[in-house]
Order: structure tokens, then C-alpha cells, then sequence
């Protein structure tokens, strides 16, 4: 701990409070803010006592000059003078807390500095959520993007060559269906760690999606980019242990060369993505590699058969809408539905968003199927009202390219007045890259649905990184906790340090907080004692068809509201 204060009796008093404590403190001490920055580079400094009236610097240029040198360190400012207005500037300027000297006991200055320790924690731990994936500890796809284009710059300066590997996992829906999810999380886990363990602290390596993995390699030719993929590749080597089962997989790896086939991260991806779906074609039973070659741009001529299937599909009345229940946990009555596609295949049976989400992104019909979505919700969530049933909120998600559509305020004013649906019972789910994209367009968009009178909320906070501006900024009624947060929350202090401070900043800000994924009692109970609004889970009910959300209706109990057994 650093003390930086140039009275000595001051000083004195404040290393006596410390000495009164049960808990030991290592003080460094400074009596001006070179001094200050010489400890500071010295020392591994955990927190910061500031004094402000120091005399090399003085008032708030104090802690700017400190909070500037080590941004990341908690400060708390030790004042001789009372006052309000100099506190919260204090605060405004990074300062974790403000104390007056001669109203500050031991009791009070160890609990400030213990509140500035964990808040740190708890923000260096959010931000760690904000950069890495939760599931493998690898970094997140907007982390490896920052890495990439630094690699990327690297290269240029130097006349590099860099090697671009994409790979997927071979069958893991089947492991995932036939052992359960739990297993297929072990594989994803496991592989990630072989795949860490096979690249050097310079490569750049990242989980983009369910089982997909992207490794950036810095090469002298294209001979090295063969012998690192055949690394990569050894990780399948051995059977990956999940549960009582030992399991052989294999995978699929796609190579770009920069700069002969790209010099971009955009189409170096791309083109390595497309060398992916030739090695799978190529080996559908061992794991291979394939370097990309501008012939397969056929792909997207798949692609385009693609979206004629799922075209095709919506026109012949294959997507359905299924409906998950969301609950007021503390009345135990049935407040919400969130809607969600599925595409009834008439060969492949029901089939998961997992399966052909991804395509729809890609080919760009995520805006009309999306549009479809949303109507069917409304008009559903109409006719239940119309039937007698309690109102409830419809959650509908919306993806990034519905929401940056030119038209997509003119289709949610269209499917209201065509459903006849009141805009306080439509909830739109918005996820944070949607409004990082363009923040100021997204004040402008989000502005327009809230002047509809239609709520926002934000989704999947703790899976992404969601500034508080944003909660702030943005006219957001509510705020999803993410399922991969909950889950842990009964046996994980971090997930259940971060669960508490979401839900007391919605609280503070009076916006809706909703947990997903709730399926233990421990959970639930857990989410009742820190007072969060409402939840969704398997604990209240998997996603249903609307024929059955009917029968759980009519099983619940009516009058003021619907009550759930919770």
C-alpha cells in the first residue's frame, strides 16, 4: 500500500490506524507526487491513500497525475475538509473513496480500503469476462480481433508472413446429443487447453464460435504454416476423456496466407473459413488441413443454395416459434415469454437455432426470417390476450443486421398495428456488439423503439462486455444476466460477486433485471436473497410450441396475476 502524504503527524496517525488492525499491511510512504510515481515505479502498489494538498501538487490535479500513472490501482482520497461537492469530484475523477481525516477511525479506513481491493477484483474480473470466453479461458473473438490487427500491423512493418488456421471440431453435435452438454463443454475445454499448449506466447489463438477455434501464426514460409497445422492437429491424437467415456474426434482445418491470399483480417478469415468446409469435405473421418486457393469461391455459391433451402423453408411453413416461460420470482407468477425459432426440417426433424443460425447471418435472411419471427410473436401474444389468458411481455431477439436495417423501425411499427399487440407487451432483446457497432445511430435506433412505447433489453450481460454508459445512455428497461454467469452462482464467488453488483446496478437504476439459465434451487434462492427481479429456466419451463404454452396457462393459477410452483 502506498500513503502519500506530506504532514508527519498526519502520516503518523494514519500508519498507527493501520497498526491497530487485525489484518498486516505493507505500507510504502511518499510526501509528494515524485516521490509518489518513483514508489509507484518500484513497487507493486495494491492500493493508493492520497492526501490532496501535497507540495508539488495540490487538489485534484493530485489524483489526476496519479490515476494517469497507474489507472488500474483503487485510490483513496484522505482530506482534511469536509466537503460534498470536492468528493464527488474526487469520485468523478477515478477515486475509489473519500474520507475526512479527522472523522476516519481504523474501522472506517480498513473497510475503505477493503471496499476499493474488491471492487478492483470485481472489475479486473469483468473485464476478463469482457475479453476472454467464459466456457474456455481463450480469448473472445473481440480480444482476438485486437490481437489479430496488431499481428496484422506487425507484418506490414516488417515484410512478414502470417498463417491464418481455422479449425471445427468434427461430430460434436452428435457427442453433445448422445452424452449431454456437460461433455461436450469438457471437449471444448480440453481441446482449447491442448490447442494453448501447441501454439508460443506470440501466436494468437481464440474460440469464435461453438466448437471453432482460429490460430494466427507468424511464418517464414508456407512450409512452416504445414508443420504448425500438423501440431495443432497432434491435439486429436490422443482420446479426450469426458465423464466415464473416452472419446476419439477429429477436426477440420482451413490455412490463409498473408499478404498472397489476403491483406485484410475480414477476407484472410473468410478465405481461411472456406479452406475449412474443403479439408472437412476432403476428410470427413481423420483430421486434415487445406490451404485456401481462389477456387473455392464456389462456396458461396453453396451459400446461396443455402438461403434458396431456407427460403424456401419460411415459405412452406417450416420455422416455428417456441416459447420459454419467464417468471417473477418473488410473486411466482408468470410475467414474460421469450420467443425462439426453430426450423421444423422435414427430414431432419426440429432443429436447433445452432444449426442454421449461422447461415442465416451469413446469407443476409436473417432480416426477413427475423421480421417473420417477430410478427408471429406479437400476433401469438395477441391472441393469448384475446383468449382470456393474463398479458404478458413478448421477448423477441434481434440480431445486429435487423436492427442496422434501413427498414427495421418501419416493420416494427407495421407489425403492430397489423397484430393490434399494445407496444408495452413486446420486449426487443439487443446485444451489446448491436450498439457498438455505431453507438450514435444506436442512440438514434433505440430512441425510435422506446418512442414506440416497445422495451429494451439488454441481453447476455456477463457473457459480453456492456459499458455502464450503456445503461445510462440508452433508454434500457432491462437487463438479461447470462446463463453462463448464473449457473455458478451458488458455488463460484466471482460469478456470484458479479451476479450481485448487475443486480444492484439495475436496481440503483431502476431497470428490470432478468437471470437465464436457472435450473437449481440454489440458484433460485440465491437470486431471491439478492432481490433480482425475474428469471427463466429449465426450473420454470423448457421452450414449448404455443399449444402447449396454452395447456401450462390453464394448469397455472389466475385471478391477479398467474402463479408458478416456485
Amino acid at each position: 500500500m502506498l500513503l502519500v502524504e506530506d504532514n508527519p503527524a498526519d502520516r503518523r496517525l494514519v500508519t498507527e490506524r493501520l497498526s491497530n488492525c487485525r489484518r498486516e499491511f505493507n505500507l510504502v510512504c511518499a510526501e509528494s507526487i515524485g516521490d509518489a510515481l518513483l514508489a509507484l515505479s518500484r513497487n507493486k502498489i495494491s492500493v493508493i491513500l492520497l492526501d490532496l494538498r501535497l507540495p508539488d501538487c495540490c487538489d485534484l490535479d493530485s489524483l489526476t497525475r496519479i490515476h494517469a500513472a497507474v489507472p488500474g490501482t483503487p485510490i483513496v482520497v484522505l482530506s482534511e475538509i469536509e466537503d460534498e461537492a470536492l468528493a464527488l469530484k474526487t469520485l468523478q475523477h477515478g477515486a475509489q473513496d473519500f474520507l475526512v481525516k479527522w472523522h476516519t477511525n481504523e474501522h472506517l479506513l480498513v473497510r475503505a480500503i477493503q471496499y476499493a481491493l474488491e471492487r478492483k477484483q470485481v472489475e479486473e474480473h469483468l473485464y476478463h469476462l469482457a475479453h476472454h470466453d467464459t466456457l474456455t479461458g481463450l480469448p473472445n473473438r473481440k480480444l482476438f480481433y485486437d490481437q489479430f490487427k496488431r499481428a496484422l500491423a506487425v507484418a506490414r512493418r516488417n515484410d512478414l508472413m502470417l498463417a491464418v488456421m481455422f479449425l471445427d471440431l468434427s461430430e460434436f453435435k452428435k457427442i453433445n446429443d448422445n452424452l449431454g452438454h456437460c461433455c461436450g463443454d469438457i471437449l471444448l475445454q480440453t481441446v482449447a487447453r491442448r490447442l494453448a499448449a501447441s501454439v508460443r506466447e506470440t501466436d494468437c489463438i481464440a474460440r469464435v464460435g461453438g466448437d471453432e477455434f482460429i490460430v494466427v501464426f507468424t511464418i517464414s514460409n508456407p512450409e512452416d504454416a504445414s508443420i504448425a497445422a500438423a501440431k495443432l492437429l497432434e491435439a486429436f491424437n490422443e482420446p479426450f476423456a469426458l465423464g466415464n467415456h473416452s472419446v476419439r474426434t477429429h477436426a477440420s482445418m482451413g490455412i490463409s496466407l498473408y499478404p498472397s491470399d489476403a491483406e485484410d483480417m475480414e477476407n484472410l478469415i473468410r478465405n481461411a473459413d472456406m479452406a475449412m468446409y474443403q479439408a472437412k469435405a476432403e476428410g470427413r473421418d481423420a483430421s486434415r488441413f487445406w490451404f485456401y486457393s481462389p477456387e473455392l469461391n464456389t462456396r458461396y455459391a453453396d451459400l446461396m443454395r443455402a438461403e434458396s433451402q431456407m427460403r424456401q423453408a419460411l415459405e412452406n411453413g417450416e420455422f416455428v416459434i417456441h416459447y420459454q416461460p419467464q417468471v417473477d420470482i418473488h410473486h411466482g407468477r408468470l410475467v414474460g415469454m421469450e420467443a425462439l425459432l426453430r426450423w421444423q426440417h422435414p427430414e431432419d426433424g426440429l432443429l436447433m437455432p445452432a444449426r442454421f443460425m449461422s447461415t442465416l447471418e451469413e446469407s443476409g435472411f436473417i432480416v426477413e426470417a427475423g421480421a417473420w419471427g417477430l410478427r408471429e410473436a406479437c400476433k401469438q401474444n395477441k391472441a393469448w390476450q384475446q383468449a382470456g389468458h393474463p398479458p404478458l411481455v413478448m421477448a423477441v431477439n434481434i440480431s445486429c443486421q435487423e436492427l442496422w436495417h434501413t427498414d427495421f423501425i418501419a416493420c416494427l411499427e407495421s407489425v403492430l398495428d397489423e397484430t393490434g399487440l399494445e407496444p408495452r407487451w413486446l420486449e426487443l432483446e439487443i446485444r451489446e456488439e448491436s450498439i457498438e457497432k455505431d453507438e450514435e445511430l444506436a442512440a438514434e435506433r433505440l430512441a425510435a423503439i422506446n418512442a414506440l412505447g416497445v422495451r429494451i433489453a439488454l441481453d447476455n450481460l456477463g457473457h459480453s462486455h456492456i459499458p455502464l454508459s450503456f445503461l445510462t445512455r440508452f433508454p434500457i428497461h432491462a437487463i438479461k444476466i447470462d446463463r453462463s454467469i448464473v449457473s455458478d452462482v451458488a458455488t463460484d464467488a466471482n460469478h456470484a460477486s458479479i451476479t450481485k453488483a448487475v443486480i444492484a446496478i439495475a436496481r440503483v437504476l431502476n431497470i428490470k433485471g432478468l437471470a437465464e439459465g436457472v435450473e437449481t434451487k440454489e440458484q433460485l434462492d440465491f437470486l431471491k436473497t439478492e432481490h433480482c427481479d425475474d428469471a427463466q429456466g429449465y426450473m420454470f419451463g423448457k421452450p414449448l410450441p404455443p399449444a402447449d404454452c396454452i395447456c401450462l396457462m390453464q394448469r397455472l393459477k389466475s385471478g391477479h396475476g398467474v402463479t408458478l410452483p416456485i
